[in-house]
């Protein structure tokens, strides 16, 4: 039975990421949506594959698209599924060879396969993200794809990807994010994230933690018999996304040891593994030998002149270590900055730690307020309307300029950027 596009189909359901409502996960279970895929046999693998969930406060996104770009380098067939996404829900779902979004005509394919396939009735009381999630469990299934790639959206205990039942679970750092829905503090948190395994979960990669997380982390596997290994610390001389690089790198020869008895990643097989195994040095914007594409949204140059630097960076945790890295993005070494935080977001810790480094360098902030963005509470002299966001991005650029607080915030800056460009092209 067919109903309308994959898109069009999604846009009629409820979508927490636009609503905000996330305390909904307090009565929410996976049941239902396990009934139903189990159902129509949605999530079984029709080949031996092997299956990834990244989860973590900071750094799961950038690290999942890492992840895609070397296994695709080894010549495995892969699939990305992602969240949120910059400007098109297309991007939530990717494939191998260029780990591009989805098409239009594999878009098509899809929403053919699930409403011939499924109930109507059944589909339309899915969420928006477990609709995603379908797609890309079908999607990578269809296209015979070895390696599957899944981050988390929310938590892990609760998340739709859980459901792919990964055999590896990757971890990245933990912050304090999301407290009324995963807990109110990094130990409680951790345990959200952790309780993505299940039972075909044999092993466990992890960022090292301060705050003793990593004993936690420890005790966790043992009961669960999953074996762990811990990545050092990221230290101050490396930018978080050399450091998420490099532990994806790890995280993957980690996994091709593990798991060598799945005939494709036997090491024959792989294209040229050589240049992965015990490198720890790969730089991204950098000189390096191999060369990797930056994920979308990440410190990304925006705009050369006048520079423009955007990242999604939406909690303390990485506000401070995105601080840390911007000046290596801009020729200035520091930047103004204009930042939006979201209703349920703790915008004043933020906001502090964005005037601390603007008093540091020399240089000024503002923050989004109005019906998108929360300005945070004592910081009404540092208002931005979003109608005057063209406006002060371009009054700010004399000094560069850097986007933090939401990935909304993304086409605000790719808008402006444009508008800008045609105004200078019309002189």
């Amino acid at each position: 039975m067919q109903e309308s596009g994959f898109l069009e189909f999604g846009s009629k359901l409820i979508n927490l990421e636009k609503t905000r409502n996330f305390n909904v996960f307090k009565e929410y279970s996976l049941e239902s949506f396990r009934i139903f895929l189990d159902k129509y046999g949605w999530r079984e693998r029709k080949k031996p594959r092997l299956r990834i969930s990244v989860v973590g406060t900071n750094g799961k996104g950038s690290v999942s698209h890492f992840l895609a770009q070397i296994f695709v380098r080894l010549g495995l067939g892969t699939g990305l599924y992602t969240s949120p996404h910059l400007l098109d829900p297309r991007e939530r779902i990717r494939k191998s060879p260029d780990l591009a979004p989805i098409s239009d005509l594999d878009l098509k394919k899809l929403s053919d396969r699930i409403f011939q396939k499924s109930n109507l009735s059944e589909l339309a009381e899915l969420s928006w993200f477990e609709w995603f999630t379908l797609g890309a469990f079908v999607h990578f299934e269809s296209e015979d794809l070895e390696i599957q790639i899944f981050e988390a959206g929310l938590g892990g205990r609760l998340d739709a990807t859980r459901l792919a039942e990964a055999d590896v679970v990757v971890l990245c750092s933990i912050g304090e994010d999301h407290k009324s829905i995963l807990g109110d503090t990094k130990a409680k948190i951790l345990q959200e994230k952790l309780n993505i395994a299940g039972s075909k979960t044999g092993l466990l990669l992890s960022m090292e933690h301060p705050e003793n997380l990593d004993a936690d982390v420890r005790d966790f596997c043992t009961a669960k018999g999953i074996e762990v290994a811990f990545y050092p610390e990221k230290t101050a001389k490396i930018s978080y996304l050399d450091y998420n690089l490099n532990f994806s790198a790890w995280a993957v020869e980690k996994a091709i040891r593990f798991f060598h008895r799945l005939p494709f990643l036997e090491t024959a097989s792989l294209q040229g593994e050589s240049w992965l195994f015990g490198k720890t040095d790969f730089t991204l914007f950098g000189d390096s030998e191999i060369r990797f594409s930056p994920p979308p949204g990440r410190l990304e140059l925006l705009s050369i002149d006048p520079e423009i630097v955007f990242d999604p960076a939406h909690n303390p945790d990485a506000i401070r270590t995105t601080l840390e890295d911007a000046s290596s993005r801009f020729s200035r070494k520091s930047a103004n900055v204009i930042a939006g935080f979201l209703p349920d977001k703790d915008g004043e810790t933020m906001a502090e730690e964005i005037l601390s480094y603007c008093r540091k360098n020399g240089t000024e902030a503002t923050f989004l307020g109005g019906a998108e963005f929360k300005l945070p509470k004592g910081y009404e002299s540092f208002l931005l309307r979003p109608s005057d966001f063209s406006h002060k991005l371009f009054s700010f650029a004399d000094k560069g300029v850097l986007i933090l607080g939401s990935f909304r915030l993304y086409k605000y800056v790719i808008d402006a950027v444009k508008g800008f460009s045609h105004k200078d092209q019309k002189r």
